[in-house]
C-alpha cells in the first residue's frame, strides 16, 4: 500500500492539532486563549518589541534586507533555525552555516510547525527573524518524550539563507546521486528517465513475460534514503510482496524503473525525490517523524528533498 500512494499531509498542522485537542470547540478556544495570554505575558514581562499578527504569533526582525527577494507561494526556501520552548528547553537547532540550510516548500502542507510557514510570508532572502508562536501554531497537544511537552509555546529563530528554483534542487539531488555512485564505486547504473537510474544485479528469466505499461509487477523490496544503512520501507518484514501497476503506481521512479523487467530479475533504482516522495512534508525536528507516523499521521517516512535507493527482486509480471 505504501508504494501505491504518495502520502501528503494536507493542512498538516490543522489535522494534528485538531486530532490532539478535544473535539469540543469551546475547549479549543480555551486552549488558544491560554496560549495567547502566556505569549502576551512573556512579551510584556521581557520588554520585547514584537509585532503581533492576526494568526496569533509575534515576530521581530533582527536583520532586514529591503532589497532581498520576497518569498511567494510554492517557493523553495533554505533556512537555518533554532526552536526552543518558552521556558528555554531546546527542541531543535540547525544553525551551523558550514552545512547546507534545511529546505522546505512554502505552502500550507510544506513544513511543520506551521508558524514558520506563516512567518516566511513576511520574510526575504537574507533576513533574520525571531518568532514567538502559540502551541496551536506549533505542536499543539502533541508531546514527544522529554523533548516536546504538550501545549508548548515556542521561540523560533530563523535565518532565511536562500531561495531555490526547482531546477536547482533537481541538480542538487542529481549531484548527490552522482557522488554516491562514485563514493560507493558502483557500476552499471543507467539513467532511464530524468532523475531515475537503474542497474540490473541479476538477469531475469527472458522466457517469461516482460513488463510494459499497464503490467502489474510483484516485487520484494527495500527502500532506503540515499546513504542510509537501514531501510525506511521493506516488504520482507511483513512477508508480503508488493504489487506495482506500471504507469499507475503513483511513484514515478517505479513507473520508470520497473518497465522492461522480467521475473527473477534483481535490480536497484536510484531516484531523486522529485520522482519519488516529492510531496513529503518537512518536519522540525526530524526525529519525531517516525513517531508521528506511528500515531497514524498520513505522512511519508522519507524526508523531503532526499534521493532514494530502491532494491527489488521481481517475483512476477502480469
Amino acid at each position: 500500500m505504501i508504494l501505491k500512494n504518495k502520502f501528503t499531509w494536507l493542512l498538516g498542522l490543522v489535522i494534528l492539532v485538531t486530532s490532539c485537542l478535544d473535539d469540543s470547540p469551546t475547549d479549543i478556544e480555551l486552549d488558544m486563549q491560554r496560549d495567547d495570554l502566556a505569549l502576551e505575558n512573556y512579551i510584556n514581562s521581557n520588554n520585547i518589541d514584537a509585532t503581533k499578527t492576526q494568526s496569533g504569533y509575534y515576530y521581530t526582525k533582527t536583520v532586514e534586507v529591503p532589497e532581498g527577494d520576497q518569498f511567494v507561494s510554492d517557493d523553495y526556501i533554505g533556512v537555518y533555525y533554532e526552536i526552543k520552548s518558552l521556558d528555554g528547553q531546546l527542541i531543535d537547532s540547525h544553525l551551523d552555516e558550514s552545512l547546507e540550510p534545511k529546505i522546505f516548500r512554502y505552502s500550507q502542507d510544506g513544513l511543520w510547525p506551521i508558524a514558520i510557514t506563516y512567518a516566511s510570508g513576511l520574510a526575504k532572502v537574507g533576513e533574520e527573524m525571531t518568532v514567538y508562536s502559540p502551541s496551536y501554531l506549533a505542536f499543539g497537544n502533541y508531546s514527544y518524550e522529554t523533548l516536546i511537552l504538550s501545549s508548548s509555546n515556542l521561540i523560533i529563530k530563523l535565518k532565511y539563507a536562500a531561495k531555490y528554483t526547482e531546477e536547482e534542487l533537481k541538480e542538487r539531488e542529481e549531484a548527490m546521486i552522482a557522488d554516491y555512485i562514485a563514493t560507493e564505486q558502483l557500476e552499471g547504473f543507467e539513467e532511464v528517465e530524468e532523475g531515475v537510474y537503474v542497474r540490473t544485479i541479476t538477469e531475469g528469466d527472458d522466457s517469461k513475460t516482460e513488463s510494459q505499461l499497464g503490467s502489474t509487477v510483484s516485487v520484494d523490496f527495500e527502500l532506503f534514503e540515499l546513504g542510509a544503512d537501514d531501510p525506511v520501507y521493506e516488504s520482507y518484514e511483513s512477508n508480503q510482496p508488493t504489487s506495482v501497476s506500471i504507469g499507475n503506481s503513483g511513484l514515478e521512479f517505479l513507473n520508470d524503473g520497473l518497465i522492461d523487467v522480467y521475473p527473477d530479475q534483481k535490480l536497484e533504482i536510484l531516484s531523486t525525490s522529485f520522482k519519488a516522495y516529492d510531496q513529503s512534508i518537512q518536519i522540525f525536528p526530524s526525529v519525531i517523524r517516525e513517531d508521528l507516523v506511528s500515531l497514524g499521521e498520513q505522512i511519508d517516512l522519507v524526508r523531503p528533498f532526499t534521493p532514494i535507493l530502491f532494491k527489488a527482486e521481481v517475483l512476477s509480471v502480469n
